[in-house]
């Protein structure tokens, strides 16, 4: 089963991607901040992390950066209400699979998701 690591700092956002992605058939784990993220990476082996950009502590991108050097087969999604352009020219370039913006769209998040994945995964609605 593919396994997906869920990270942002809003409990509502987590739970929404979190039965977005469970509807889907993907097995989920949440973390409320970066280094909770890390300490589940010791024994989650996430296929997929989904991180929001901004949150105390460790931002997205930090996190994104170590889920890399730790995991680099892992892919890195970065979701943020405050899109920048220089996301994918900047700070990170090569640290991000793919970047979606708040507020996402289901279907096409789940779509890019499988479309990172090879099309792996699980590819029916279980709704």
């Amino acid at each position: 089963m593919t396994r997906i690591l869920i990270v942002d700092d809003e409990v509502h956002v987590v739970g929404a991607l979190r039965r977005l992605f469970r509807r889907e058939g993907f097995s989920i784990e949440v973390a409320l901040n970066g280094a909770e993220a890390i300490q589940k990476l010791a024994t989650f082996e996430a296929d997929v992390v989904i991180s929001d950009l901004k949150m105390p502590g460790m931002d997205g991108l930090e996190l994104l950066g170590q889920v890399l050097r730790i995991a680099p087969k892992t892919v890195r999604v970065l979701i943020s209400g405050h899109a920048d352009v220089s996301i994918h020219t900047g700070p990170g370039a090569g640290i991000i699979s793919h970047f979606s913006s708040k507020p996402w769209d289901d279907a096409r998040l789940v779509a890019d998701v499988r479309a990172l994945l090879g099309g792996q995964g699980p590819s029916t609605s279980k709704t």
